[in-house]
């Protein structure tokens, strides 16, 4: 699923302060944005705000409260929700914060859910969310109900 980079050694990490992860490639990535299978589930990492022993190379995982070690975390996956940041207009939405558990606790729980959120993250769902802000704007509030209603259904079942 998602973006994929490995994690850089400990050692060359030198943008925690700024919440940055540097991968193998060189490149920085966010903090928050990103996160990695533990136990078969998908976890975020807590946002750079809440890091708090990144100095000492652990990084805080946001549900588990727990740490791992930045030497052990290797594979890390992007976060984004491409469709759903274009139709709230804010990737840190509440609404697509619950989108984001949806796909996690209940997307990622079976083979048919995995292969769209692999289809998704395959550069599908960043296309898509890319022609319906350049050609489609008028669409937004359309899609917008009817990921209202699924955001609304799944919170009324976690209760």
């Amino acid at each position: 699923m998602a973006i994929k980079h490995q994690v850089a050694p400990s050692k060359e990490q030198d943008k925690f302060k700024e919440g940055l992860l540097k991968t193998t490639e060189g490149h920085y990535v966010k903090i928050g944005n990103y996160g990695k299978m533990i136990d078969s589930c998908w976890e975020k990492f807590s946002p750079a705000s809440k890091q708090d022993k990144l100095d000492e190379g652990l990084i805080k995982v946001e549900n588990l409260e727990e740490y791992i070690p930045i030497d052990k975390i290797g594979e890390i996956e992007n976060n984004d929700c491409f469709v759903a940041t274009a139709v709230y207009g804010n990737r840190n939405a509440p609404q697509v914060e619950t989108l984001r558990e949806f796909r996690n606790n209940v997307l990622m729980q079976n083979t048919a859910g995995r292969a769209f959120v692999d289809f998704y993250y395959s550069g599908a769902g960043k296309r898509t969310a890319e022609f319906i802000r350049e050609y489609l704007p008028s669409t937004i509030p359309a899609i917008r109900k009817g990921l209202d209603a699924l955001v609304e259904r799944y919170s009324a079942q976690k209760k």
